[in-house]
């Protein structure tokens, strides 16, 4: 399976077509963690998702939503992109090779909400802490009915993918409680974007974490699972 993320059309959509130009194998799942548009301009993801069908008509696309995906236009998103399997705050179970695979998509949270989202989300932090329950009760539900989990979010997943970024805006990339979870539950593979200067790969306690951010890793992501599945599409 391939991901990526950060395309923000129209500013990396070129990069992002001449990376999928560049795949021969086409994937059962596409995943696509969030800041697919740029501030909110939704008929950018028109696009986006043609490019994906178009070089690939049988995979099936899975995103979540980023912060330029503004919380007021997520309903619109799914009604005019309806093909898309948007996945928030839940979970779907995916067959693929005769795998079962769920994915868990997310938003994610931060440990410091920015100061536009304090000044507009005031319960914003309330809302962080409840999507934290919620994602952390997914993945162990996720992990009794399917064989692979994966974690997908928009905001980092752990600290390890963020070295290059500034230490000082750690807390405004990603959420030390969620990095925690992924700890405690163990998915097989663990998906984010957001984190433009981080690192693309790293292992948290043996779990594979990506950042497919298309300005970071100029291209789009090949996802492997562990040994028993290596080489898996």
């Amino acid at each position: 399976m391939y991901a990526a993320s950060d395309i923000h059309y129209p500013h990396y959509f070129d990069l992002f077509k001449k990376s999928l130009n560049n795949i021969s194998d086409e994937p059962c799942l596409f995943l696509l963690a969030g800041d697919i548009i740029d501030k909110g301009k939704i008929e950018g993801a028109k696009p986006v998702f043609e490019s994906i069908f178009n070089k690939f008509p049988n995979s099936k696309i899975v995103a979540t939503f980023g912060n330029d995906e503004w919380n007021e236009l997520w309903d619109k998103l799914k009604e005019e992109y309806s093909n898309i399997d948007w996945i928030v705050d839940d979970y779907k179970v995916y067959s693929c090779n005769n795998i079962s695979i769920s994915v868990i998509g997310t938003p994610g949270a931060l440990d410091k909400p920015t100061r536009w989202q304090i000044k507009n989300i005031p319960n914003i932090q309330e809302i962080y802490n409840n999507r934290l329950t919620k994602i952390r009760e997914l993945l162990i539900k996720a992990k009794k009915i399917s064989q692979k989990t994966i974690l997908l979010s928009h905001y980092a997943l752990s600290k390890l993918t963020l070295k290059g970024e500034n230490p000082y805006s750690y807390g405004e990339l990603y959420s030390s409680k969620m990095e925690k979870i992924i700890v405690e539950t163990r998915p097989d593979v663990a998906i984010h974007g957001h984190a433009h200067r981080g690192t693309a790969y790293a292992l948290l306690q043996n779990i594979p974490i990506y950042n497919v951010a298309i300005p970071l890793v100029k291209n789009i992501t090949k996802i492997i699972f562990i040994k028993n599945l290596e080489g898996f599409l």
